[in-house]
């Protein structure tokens, strides 16, 4: 199937060359001519229609997922949510792009017309608001496997009935979205490298919670557990093929903090056995091996890095954290945020904090938002264009809720006058002459691993073309850059 899908891919990069349209895996349909949403560049900055974007976003997990496998998809939520997101100058939010349990996929195995027809009710509502979206495919990572009763570890098997059911989710998805304006940017999942590599003798740890219908723990073993190396199988592929329909959106895994030991663990699945069983090793990582560890967990076609993180402790202590022990001493909070800006870069990808600024057991504390200041400056002074905070399962403007987007308009409200986020024009189809001078547009990155010849195409489209923007917003970038 990889091979199948990296000649389609190359294919439609060759064709964009000589013809100006990219083509779908399908066959046919042009995706996402207009070039909407998020793009990153060779060099790894993120921009909106061929301008550096910059901006603070929120999390708003129920802004779909909520309803989309209920009999009542109750839609005021939803649009009193985003009406008061846009009060605040939310330019974007991160959200499911599915549901949390298996009971979602049955839903959609019998009547997918009726949880896509409400995900576009959601989506369309995003684009009255102006509010883009960063769309999390397949949240949960023991989900997909338990509904086809399979094994996590499948996430390494391209033949799998994981895998196939996975790349038919994602293609459905991305498919009928490709050319929303609300889409700005896919993600395959939410924190998969933070299962990865852990694994336990006695099959009683580092599973999923008990007790959850259509996700038993009886007839566990070895291959319930997952390596580094399978899960980078599986993103890469998933990565494939959502490029294979979009080829101009930003990707990103969806992942968490690296662990502090994540190449020790990721050495110790190395020594996996015929049972798929493994001991752990604990030993921290130094900054090289950060490095790789992100590197192999945001393999191409994947053009942006992705991270999270929470600033409480919900340990008794109730402090902040501020200060990160890795790499063998201890590092600030932008140190820390500048280690993955820095390692994004030098990858040639974006770096998006795809959850910040939740503060466990110190969201009450007198000086919680003096503290949440200074992680959005801390953010800003590391490099990171795009972050999202932390906040909602459903839309909350009272309490530390409050005061945090308070702090977050403000920021956007900045950011806009300085002319680096979006405007109007930017949800508008592109001109005739906009759609000329963009194409052919591709990443140095291409749609994954083809061959030299498909990729030198895409490196040369990617260095030498950009889009060409009207005068006005022409002149708007250059004075902003200076």
């Amino acid at each position: 199937m990889r091979r199948f899908l990296s000649a389609i891919c190359a294919a439609a990069v060759i064709l964009s060359l000589f013809s100006g349209a990219s083509f779908a895996a399908g066959g046919g349909k042009r995706m996402d001519e207009d070039r909407y949403g998020l793009h990153v560049e060779p060099d790894g900055t993120v921009t909106l229609r061929g301008e550096p974007f910059y901006g603070f976003g929120v999390n708003y997990f129920a802004a779909f997922a909520r309803y989309a496998d209920s009999e009542n998809q109750r839609t005021d939520e939803f649009k009193a949510g985003l009406a008061g997101l846009a009060s605040y100058n939310i330019p974007f939010i991160r959200i499911p792009l599915c549901g949390y349990y298996p009971s979602y996929y049955d839903v959609y195995d019998s009547d997918p017309e009726r949880v896509f027809s409400y995900l576009k009710e959601v989506l369309d509502e995003c684009e009255k608001y102006r509010i883009g979206v960063i769309g999390s495919l397949m949240w949960w990572d023991s989900v997909i496997p338990a509904h086809v009763s399979g094994k996590r570890s499948d996430f390494g098997n391209v033949k799998s009935e994981t895998m196939e059911y996975a790349r038919k989710y994602v293609a459905d998805v991305v498919s009928r979205f490709a050319d929303h304006p609300a889409i700005w940017g896919w993600e395959i999942g939410n924190e998969y490298n933070l299962s990865a590599d852990l694994c336990d003798r006695n099959l009683k740890e580092y599973l999923w919670p008990q007790n959850i219908d259509g996700m038993p723990l009886d007839n566990v073993n070895g291959f319930d557990y997952y390596t580094s190396e399978e899960l980078a199988v599986f993103y890469k592929e998933i990565a494939a093929l959502i490029r294979s329909y979009d080829s101009y959106r930003m990707i990103t895994t969806g992942n968490s903090e690296m662990r502090p030991a994540a190449y020790s663990l990721y050495e110790s699945g190395r020594t996996k056995d015929s049972n798929h069983i493994w001991e752990l090793n604990w030993e921290l990582s130094t900054r090289d091996q950060f490095n790789m560890m992100n590197k192999l967990l945001t393999p191409d076609p994947i053009d942006t890095l992705s991270f999270h993180l929470q600033q409480g402790t919900y340990d008794g202590s109730n402090r902040y954290i501020m200060y990160f022990k890795v790499f063998g001493r201890n590092l600030s909070t932008e140190e820390y945020f500048k280690a993955y800006a820095d390692t994004a870069k030098a990858m040639g990808k974006a770096c998006y904090f795809g959850e910040f600024g939740d503060m466990l057991d110190m969201e009450n504390a007198p000086d919680m938002i003096d503290k949440f200041k200074e992680i959005t400056s801390a953010i800003s002074s590391s490099g990171i264009q795009i972050a999202s905070l932390w906040q909602f399962q459903d839309y909350t403007d009272e309490g530390p809720a409050g005061l945090k987007l308070q702090v977050l308009s403000e920021l956007n409200a900045k950011l806009a006058a300085e002319g680096k986020q979006s405007g109007e024009e930017d949800w508008q189809p592109l001109s005739d002459e906009e759609k000329a001078a963009a194409e052919p547009k591709a990443s140095k990155k291409g749609c994954g691993s083809f061959g030299a010849a498909a990729g030198a195409l895409a490196g040369a489209a990617a260095a030498g073309l950009a889009v060409k923007k009207a005068e006005a917003r022409r002149q708007k970038c250059k004075k902003n850059s200076r």
